[in-house]
Formats: structure tokens, sequence, C-alpha cells
């Protein structure tokens, strides 16, 4: 969607907020069509909305000879590379593909893992060789205090699983509002990951096969709203509610302000710096809906 036709207030909460993950599922598609995908957004009008490309450590290799044989020049073109297990090691194939892209116009500034545990946290830590920053996918359990203060006391970035491709996958509305609390009140920023394809809360298909099963996902803007009041120190239950906000009536945005319900808010700054922003298996369907999702 052409920035020129939404408020500012979308234009700034939104700014290359999409990272692209088409490798991943639902879409998983070939490298050879992310890439090719990933190109042509790059050049669209709507590049404004366009993050990183997301790409697992072990295909850095096979991702540049895609980028080669389909002579693409990446110019500007920012990847997060996905760490497996085996963090040193493949935290040592980014620092490598690094060094082999200087002066493409491409870089890798990101890297992203699931951590269990502080020592783990410790490990990714090491694993990255500044200015790459890092971000950390942080579990719903029932004590992550310990993994976020060590996100936090090592430089890291938090990372929020907020779906998949099964049901049981997506959290419940309270455990995100206590884990983004968490998250927030260290002075974390983060970014969000899995079934955040569609604006607003809704009962959706899980896959893009015609016999999907469909389950209540999470929007984006709901999870753009829910940091952004406990940013203003509203109650965990309400910030459950903004998660499951569903009627695009409720939610307006302004030049100058958010609005749900009898909240006006305008931190749009605030919540950037906070929040990072979200990977999509899809580009087009996070914007394309946005049209019809709010009230102007």
């Amino acid at each position: 969607m052409d920035s020129l036709r939404l408020p500012r207030s979308l234009v700034t909460l939104l700014g290359h907020a999409i990272d692209y993950a088409g490798l991943f599922p639902p879409a998983a598609l070939s490298l050879d069509d992310a890439v090719r995908n990933y190109a042509a957004y790059k050049a669209s009008p709507d590049q404004w909305a366009l993050g990183r490309l997301i790409v697992p450590a072990t295909r850095l290799t096979e991702l540049r000879a895609a980028i080669a044989n389909r002579r693409i020049a990446p110019a500007g073109w920012r990847l997060s590379a996905t760490l497996g297990p085996d963090l040193a090691a493949e935290g040592r194939l980014v620092s490598e593909a690094n060094r082999d892209l200087a002066g493409s116009g491409m870089v890798i500034d990101a890297v992203e893992a699931k951590v269990s545990d502080v020592s783990a946290v410790a490990t990714l830590a090491r694993s990255v060789e500044p200015p790459v920053v890092w971000y950390a996918e942080v579990g719903f359990g029932a004590a992550p205090d310990a993994v976020l203060d060590a996100i936090a006391g090592l430089g890291g970035f938090a990372k929020i699983r907020m779906g998949g491709v099964t049901p049981e996958l997506f959290p419940n509305p309270d455990s995100v509002a206590g884990l983004l609390a968490g998250v927030l009140a260290r002075g974390l920023a983060f970014k969000a990951t899995a079934g955040l394809h569609h604006p607003l809360r809704g009962r959706y298909p899980l896959t893009y096969q015609p016999d999907s099963d469909s389950a209540p996902m999470f929007g984006y803007l709901n999870l753009i709203l829910a940091t952004m009041l406990t940013q203003v120190g509203r109650p965990a239950a309400e910030v459950s509610e903004g998660l499951v906000e569903s009627a695009g009536s409720e939610l307006a945005a302004g030049e100058g302000e958010l609005r749900w319900r009898h909240h006006r808010l305008m931190g749009f700054d605030q919540c950037r710096r906070a929040f990072h922003g979200f990977g999509s298996c899809s580009f087009r369907e996070p914007l394309d809906e946005l049209g019809n999702a709010l009230t102007q």
C-alpha cells in the first residue's frame, strides 16, 4: 500500500517493519522464488514497509548463488540469519558470509535464535560479531525473567513467537501480555514472528492449502496496540483485550494518534524504539488487508 495513502501514524509504525520470511512455513518457498520476490518488493512503491530478508545461516552460500544466477544487484539488502542449535558454528557462517559480501551492497546485520536458558543467551551473544545485532526468542515458560535479564545485560533484543501452522502454537493473550510487560520493563526492544499475516485479530486459515484448518490469530496491529498500551502503563487485562480486538471500527489511525476505545495513543516513535517489526512469510498480505482493517 502506497505510504501516501496512509496516515503518518501507520507509516511510522510500519516503516521497514515487515521482515520477509518467504522461505519459512506456511509459504515455504524455494530460495530462488524468495530472492525474486524480495528483489521485486525492494523495487516496489511499498518498499517503505519492507524490512530484512530472513534466511537460515546454513543457506547463506546458496542464497548468494541464487542472487548471482538471477544477476540481481542486492544494493541496500539487509538480511537476518536464523541460527540452529549449534549457535557458535552458525554464527561463524554469518561472519564468514559478511566478509565475503563486503562491497556487494548486501549485509547480514542481524541474527535470530531460540534460547532455552541463560547459558544459551550467553552463547548466542558470543556467536555474533558486532555490529551484527541479535534477537533471542523467548518462550512462554513460567519464569522467563532470568532469560530476559540475560538478554538485557548482554545487549541483545527479544523475539516473541506469536503462532505457527497448528493451533497449539498460538499463545494465549494473557501470556503474550505478560511476556510483553517483562520485555518492556527491562527496556528491551523486540521483534515478533509467526501468525501475524493479518492486521487484526480473526480466525484465518493456518496454511495456504485449500483444506487448511483455521484458528484465531493475532493481528500485527493488535501487537502494536498492546505495545503502546503497555508503554503507557495500562493494566495487563486491558493489554490482553487489545490483543484480541477484532473490530476495525474500534481501532482508528489518524495522522497524530492511534485511537482504541477511549484511548488516544501518540507515542509512535517510542513504540518503534521497542517494536522493531515482525517476520511474515508474506509481504503482500499484511499490506493488502490494511486498507480495509481500520476506520481512518
